[in-house]
């Protein structure tokens, strides 16, 4: 599977509201980014797996605009062991924090392509 053939899976897999990554079945490396090779042994031998999309956050980072609206990006580790940037949406800022529980929610960003997006798990 080449490159443009891995993102439009990905994108097929948003919208059925699924949350993608890949495994590499040489050496068993799991990541989220798309690629055509195993960035750990360069193998062309890839699955695409399908998330629960449950995980915690491992960082975050807490944007102010000018109007003073928040925008919180996260580093968030999923439980099946990839690690993916994310924005993390929710009502209360005291409910992001480092280790804090967290889902996967998609929204549509663009004109009928959803994306992936976290929220806490109270």
């Amino acid at each position: 599977m080449n490159l443009n053939e891995i993102i439009q899976t990905y994108y097929e897999y948003f919208n059925k509201e699924k949350l993608p990554y890949i495994k590499c079945t040489n050496c068993g490396h799991v990541f989220y980014y798309p690629r055509a090779i195993c960035p750990k042994c360069l193998s062309k031998k890839l699955l695409i797996m399908e998330s629960k999309g449950e995980g915690e956050i491992y960082s975050e980072t807490k944007f102010v605009n000018e109007k003073g609206q928040v925008t919180i990006v996260g580093l968030i580790k999923l439980e099946e062991g990839f690690m993916i940037y994310a924005n993390i949406l929710t009502n209360r800022l005291e409910d992001v924090s480092m280790n804090k529980k967290v889902k996967v929610k998609f929204k549509e960003v663009i004109k009928e392509q959803k994306f992936p997006f976290f929220t806490t798990i109270s």
